[in-house]
């Protein structure tokens, strides 16, 4: 093992597509159902469409959702589900989370 992986502290350890507000916030938000509606996603994170599309789809592009485009009535609607790959993203990133704030409570030392 490297020593990289032996430090919590090394910046590359953590998932940079979870160091997004908006993209950690709708991967805890779709982890928690089994589907979610896009205004209901964008409703929940308060983002704006544009933004929030923005970072769906590089949630998409990198295999941590998942979308069905159906119609509800005659309304077309988008919805998004979490896939095996962000559930794993988004345990490993709280799990990376809690061992670099367990280190707070030793005082800093590792």
């Amino acid at each position: 093992m490297s020593e990289n992986k032996k430090n919590p502290f090394n910046y590359e350890q953590i998932d940079e597509m979870l160091s997004s507000r908006i993209r950690l916030a709708v991967l805890a938000l779709l982890a928690g159902c089994e589907e979610a509606e896009f205004t209901y996603i964008r409703d929940m994170v308060g983002a704006s469409d544009g933004n929030l599309a923005s970072h769906l789809r590089k949630l998409e592009d990198a295999a941590y959702v998942a979308l069905d485009k159906r119609f509800l009535g005659r309304k077309p609607a988008t919805f998004y589900r979490i896939t095996t790959a962000g559930q794993s993203a988004l345990l490993d990133y709280s799990r990376h989370l809690a061992e670099l704030l367990s280190h707070t409570q030793k005082g800093g030392n590792p």
